[in-house]
Order: C-alpha cells, then structure tokens, then sequence
C-alpha cells in the first residue's frame, strides 16, 4: 500500500520527492483545508479528508470525510490515528507523511514529534525524517558526506552509530541539539537506539533521478530482475529510492519464433551523482554479466536494462539517447512509472 497523509505546511515542491510520493499514493489522507490544496494540484479531492474542518472552506466534497472536534489532538495526529484504525498496524511502515512543515516553526515542530511519537516517516522538500525505534536498528542507504542530524527527546537514551562522522556511541542527550550537523562517512548509515529517536537525512543536491526500465523473457525472470535491482542499488554514488510491481507483457518486435516467450518488466528510480554515460555503462555491464546474449536482434534475454530519463538530461548520441526515444509507446514503461508517481 502507498499511504501519503498530506499535512496543513507547505504544499511539496513541483519535482520533489513529496509531490513524486503524491503522485504514486494509492490513498492520500488530507489534513483539512489541506484537501484545497491537493484540489487545486490534482484537480481532484484526495480520497479521505480528516480533521476539525475549521480549517476547510468547503465541505460538500465527493470523498470521505471524517469529522473528529477534538481539541486536544491536532489534525495530523487524527490522520495517522485514522489510518492505523482503518489499515492495521500492519500500514504503519507504509505512511509517509508529506507537507507538514512550513508555514508555522511550531507547527513544524509538533508535526515532527508527532511523526517520531507515531514511527513513521516524513518527507520534506530538504530531506527525509527516518522514525528510530527502540532496539530496531534503523540502515539508510546515503551518500558519503551527507548531512545527518538525530534527535533523541529522551536525555536517557544511549545510541550507537555506523557509517558516522562522529560516532553517537556514549554520547548524552542532555540537549536538543547534540547530536545535529554530523555527516555520514560512507554511503550506509545504521543507527541503534534503546528508546524512539528520529534521524533526518538531508537531500543530495547534486544528485539525479535516473529511471530504469527493466525486462527479463529468458530463464528465471524473476530472478534476473531482482539480481539486476540489487546490483544497480550496490553502484557507487546510487542510491535504490523506489521500484514499482512486476508485471507479466507480450514481447514488442520480437522475431516469430520468440513471440511466445512473455515478459516480465518493472521500472525502478535511482537517485545517482554518476555521469549518464558512466551510468548507462555500468546497467550494460550488469546485463553481461547476467548473461545477456545479443547475437539476435530482439531475441531472448535474461535482462535488458534501458535508462528511460535522467533527470532533465537530453543527449542524443550513438551510444545513448535522453529521454529514450521510444519510451511514451511502450505500456510496460508508462504503467509502471505511473505507479510510483513518475511522467515520462
């Protein structure tokens, strides 16, 4: 499930990450007058408006709305209480909270906390709040060099850290600010803490979003995808942000003889500060060695990997072309990209 609950800040900025997540939620719960907000980007009502509605200009909306006057909790914490109610303890890792800070310091600072008191994650338009729970290590994949802050609001709480400039091992939380403005050493950051604590990751700047295609028609096509993901999310400077569902398609423009041999395609988004051509190098380097054969045209393949864009890189050259020329005619790219919240 792709939960986003949409907060009363700052609505996500055109190209970030919270409008990406926007994008690809299969349900968005909207904090009062919120709901406008997501109206007016969509064009549509978000699927579940909750909160006071003191807030909410209007209320004859085609969608469901939960009325909750309660005083004493705000409406983000309506929202995320509501969709624990409704989906189980089991969505929890799946909400991802967008458009919370902004607007109002105190605002952002309640909406943060609440995040932390609830585990879950949220994203602005900066970078990410990662929930730490008690004894549950948490493992982010970074870069190296980063910028890295933890909170712990319990002064009690003892952490130890990997992947750190300075170590978290021993140190006291005697104050809000200890342990803010550290750095990640190396591009995996793993933090161990005894009582919830939140991290916050902030984004690469320099960092592009490169969008894979991926296929398989030969052998273990499961297999071969899942190897391929995990070989890209191992590439230096990469990092694996999203993957959609793998989806089972006929071949286009295979020889005859292969037509029966179906597909199975997914599309993956990386976020990489490696060159385009240095990455579409290394994607042919894992197809070899996956062994891909390419002594017929179109014929069967344990992997084919095509980068469809990079960021907002066009280049047209013999060895590659951006955005792929073909990618708006084939199905198997656009339905996938479209359920993790990409154009092409």
């Amino acid at each position: 499930m792709r939960l986003v609950i949409l907060a009363a800040g700052d609505f996500p900025a055109k190209g970030s990450e919270g409008e990406r997540l926007l994008h690809a939620a299969e349900t968005v719960v909207a904090c009062d007058s919120a709901a406008e907000a997501y109206y007016q980007w969509a064009g549509k009502w978000p699927d579940v408006i909750i909160g006071d509605l003191d807030s909410l200009a209007v209320h004859d909306v085609p969608c469901h709305v939960v009325h909750d006057a309660d005083q004493d909790t705000n409406d983000l914490t309506k929202a995320i209480d509501w969709c624990l109610d409704e989906f189980g303890e089991a969505c929890r890792d799946e909400i991802v909270i967008v458009g919370a800070t902004g607007k109002r310091e105190d605002h952002t600072i309640g909406n943060i906390y609440r995040a932390l008191e609830a585990g879950v994650r949220l994203v602005t338009d900066a970078g990410v709040f990662w929930p730490v729970d008690a004894n549950r290590p948490l493992q982010v994949k970074t870069w190296k060099n980063a910028g890295v802050s933890v909170f712990a609001p319990d002064s009690r709480t003892q952490m130890t850290s990997k992947g750190l400039r300075w170590k978290l091992d021993g140190v006291r939380f005697d104050t809000p600010y200890v342990a803010t403005l550290n750095r990640a050493s190396r591009e995996r950051v793993t933090v161990t803490s005894d009582r919830a604590a939140f991290l916050y990751l902030a984004h690469n700047p320099r960092a592009r979003r490169a969008v894979v295609a991926l296929g398989s028609n030969l052998g273990d096509r499961a297999a071969y995808l899942h190897q391929a993901l995990r070989t890209l999310a191992r590439l230096p400077e990469t990092r694996l942000v999203d993957v959609s569902r793998v989806i089972e398609t006929k071949g286009v423009d295979v020889p005859a003889e292969f037509a029966n041999q179906d597909f199975f395609n997914q599309v993956s988004l990386f976020e990489t500060t490696l060159a385009p051509l240095d990455f579409s190098r290394r994607m042919h380097a894992i197809e070899d060695e996956l062994g891909r054969v390419r002594t017929v045209r179109n014929g069967p393949r344990t992997i084919d990997l095509d980068l469809i864009t990079f960021g907002d890189v066009h280049l047209e050259t013999p060895e590659l072309t951006l955005p792929h020329p073909r990618a708006k005619e084939r199905p198997f790219v656009v339905e996938p990209m479209r359920e993790i919240g990409l154009r092409v």
